[in-house]
């Protein structure tokens, strides 16, 4: 699954349960992603915070669910990059 990996301290919204990653927050993308594709979001340290769907725009992430085991009951596995 692609990671989206947030820039060091931008996880304090997720940590607030935002619904959003806007685009600023994002340090980088590890895999291929498109528009409307899952992605896992990680703080910088790697550490999973929730999953989402991908846009391309300010907003980056639309969160779905807060956690790594969400995301692993989604299909998802936070310790693949």
């Amino acid at each position: 699954m692609t990671s989206v990996i947030l820039k060091k301290g931008r996880e304090e919204s997720l940590l607030r349960f935002h619904p959003w990653v806007f685009s600023g927050a994002v340090a980088d993308i590890r895999g291929n992603v498109s528009e409307g594709d899952l992605v896992q979001v990680c703080s910088a340290q790697g550490e999973p915070l929730a999953l989402g769907h991908y846009q391309v725009g300010s907003i980056a992430v639309r969160v779905l669910s807060f956690g790594p085991g969400l995301a692993r009951a989604a299909g998802g596995d936070f310790r693949d990059g």
